[in-house]
């Protein structure tokens, strides 16, 4: 473990150095390798989860429509474009819940979709802002594409206490994104997965309020967007809640699932296309027929 901890810093790198590469590459496949025996089944009864939401971070989808629609976006703005937004009472409640809850957040970062294009921006901002003011070490950041004149007038107007996140897209070609559509479900090698173990980004990015409610992540929530049932927790959910049902049924069809893990653009190859498994597939053609009825 000593030895895995002083490592990653460095194998997490973006620059570290090319002849490190293959060595890099070797590193993650191993990891790789545990991922897949950690999350079977019989190894999770015995080990326990191998995941879960951090319950100080937290990711607010405020829409999910978009001006720049990404092959393999993980919120289906692209696949299943859409002009739903979070309401503005929604964010109020989350804001009255966090303080009666007396939780302390350590960032909280606004999204879309394209989250400049929410109607109520600033009155979204606002409202949180009087979480900032109650929590002055909180972080807020609004993590935009940057496409466009509509996005960057909107951008040159945010507050100076909002942290910028841009990203400064060009063009719908994402080389670096994951394959998001090719769901686990379909794949042998996860025949025997838990998909209730989540993956690191409960653990990295927290929780996710979405117009749909709370979820382990917010990528779960998209998920649960598109499949219409509408399971997310619609209040503020306690510590102690796991959101494990919520796990099991989302993650086996996000392809986060399959590594576990970040991996680092250098060490994977680049996707130029849009990539979409079967059960995707007929998802995307639910989603479409129950929008035409």
């Amino acid at each position: 473990m000593a030895l895995r901890n002083s490592m990653e810093p460095f194998i997490y790198s973006h620059d570290y150095p090319k002849k490190w590469v293959r060595f890099a590459k070797f590193w993650f496949q191993l990891k790789a390798l545990w991922r897949w025996f950690r999350v079977q089944k019989p190894v999770t009864r015995l080990m326990g989860y191998q995941y879960q939401a951090a319950d100080d971070l937290l990711e607010i989808d405020i829409t999910y429509q978009c001006n720049l629609k990404c092959n393999n976006c993980n919120r289906s703005s692209a696949q299943a474009p859409d002009k739903k937004h979070i309401g503005l009472e929604e964010i109020s409640q989350f804001v009255e819940d966090s303080l009666c809850q007396h939780r302390s957040w350590r960032k909280i970062r606004i999204l879309g979709g394209e989250p400049t294009l929410h109607p109520e921006l600033n009155e979204i901002l606002s409202e949180l802002h009087r979480l900032k003011i109650a929590q002055p070490d909180l972080c807020i950041q609004l993590v935009t594409n940057g496409y466009g004149r509509r996005v960057n007038t909107v951008i040159s107007k945010l507050p100076d206490w909002l942290s910028i996140e841009n990203s400064a897209k060009t063009d719908s070609i994402q080389p670096d994104f994951g394959p998001f559509n090719l769901a686990p479900v379909d794949s042998w090698y996860h025949k025997f997965s838990d998909y209730s173990n989540g993956c690191d980004i409960a653990r990295t990015c927290g929780l996710g309020l979405t117009p749909q409610g709370y979820y382990p992540c917010a990528v779960g929530g998209g998920i649960d967007r598109v499949l219409n049932q509408k399971n997310g927790r619609q209040r503020l959910p306690s510590g102690d809640d796991e959101m494990r049902d919520l796990m099991k049924s989302a993650c086996g069809l996000c392809g986060r699932f399959r590594d576990g893990h970040y991996v680092p653009p250098k060490l994977r190859p680049k996707i130029l296309v849009q990539q979409t498994s079967m059960t995707w597939k007929k998802i995307y053609r639910d989603w479409k027929s129950d929008r035409h009825q």
